[in-house]
């Protein structure tokens, strides 16, 4: 049997319900020597390591999933998502997204309805985290740039930026899961309003930053690769007491923006 013929029987094996590993393909088991009472454990242990691994990877990736759940939940969920969806390059590390899709379809999660948009949270600050080095914006860029064609410019977010919005306390919740500290009896209230934040990476780790609407209004239409002068016009329509001097300085401090396009 062809090489690759083997690997596909045995990565769909390995993936495959549990009690599969007790009826291997016929092509697949004829390439054991060993016992046949002795080949469906082998086999087992085989897709315990290798589903086991996967969901232990997951876990650092979403260690708040864990916190919140529990590690028996956080297990069976994971494993039950590898089983489904199987990595599809060699970087555990960037093993993991969809996640939070499967959540919302995951029976058992449904009394957790924060749990996919934590899960996006978590997606974002790994894809944040993994983001590709470039160089923030020098306030002396904009400096140089003529005042009669700054409402045309066009700026960057870094490339370890990521906007996000949802109807839950993400922020609080997050800071409630990595307390040190935290009494047992204490608890978080979760209607207290959603929120829209900015995951970027400053250092050497992703952070999360809480925006008011008109900062992530502003910077989603940066995104959307809109001129700075349409944006500002736009964004005072709907926020009239918006700060863009205030805003600007906060996000050249954070090092949100990375080039500046003047657009001709």
């Amino acid at each position: 049997m062809q090489l690759s013929r083997t690997q596909a029987l045995f990565s769909k094996l390995m993936l495959d319900r549990p009690d599969k590993t007790s009826k291997p393909d016929p092509a697949l088991k004829a390439l054991f020597t060993c016992n046949e009472n002795v080949l469906p454990m082998r086999l087992q242990i085989y897709q315990n390591n290798v589903v086991g691994s996967l969901a232990r990877a997951m876990q650092l990736t979403y260690p708040l999933i864990v916190i919140l759940t529990g590690e028996s939940f956080a297990e069976n969920v994971m494993r039950s998502f590898v089983r489904e969806n199987p990595p599809r390059e060699a970087c555990l590390a960037r093993y993991g997204e969809g996640f939070d899709k499967y959540i919302e379809s995951y029976e058992p999660a449904r009394s957790l309805p924060y749990l996919a948009d934590i899960a996006r949270l978590e997606w974002a600050m790994n894809e944040s985290f993994y983001a590709r080095d470039d160089s923030a914006l020098d306030p002396s860029d904009l400096q140089n740039v003529p005042g009669s064609e700054l409402a045309d410019i066009t700026l960057s977010l870094r490339s370890s930026v990521r906007l996000m919005e949802s109807r839950w306390p993400l922020l609080a919740i997050s800071e409630f899961c990595l307390q040190e500290k935290r009494d047992e009896s204490q608890t978080l209230d979760l209607d207290q309003g959603g929120c829209k934040v900015m995951i970027y990476r400053p250092f050497l780790s992703a952070e999360i930053e809480l925006l008011d609407p008109a900062e992530y209004d502003f910077l989603k239409d940066v995104k959307d690769g809109r001129p700075l002068g349409d944006i500002l016009e736009s964004v005072l329509q709907t926020h009239p007491d918006f700060d863009f001097q205030a805003f600007l300085q906060k996000h050249l401090r954070l090092e949100t923006f990375s080039s500046i396009q003047a657009n001709t």
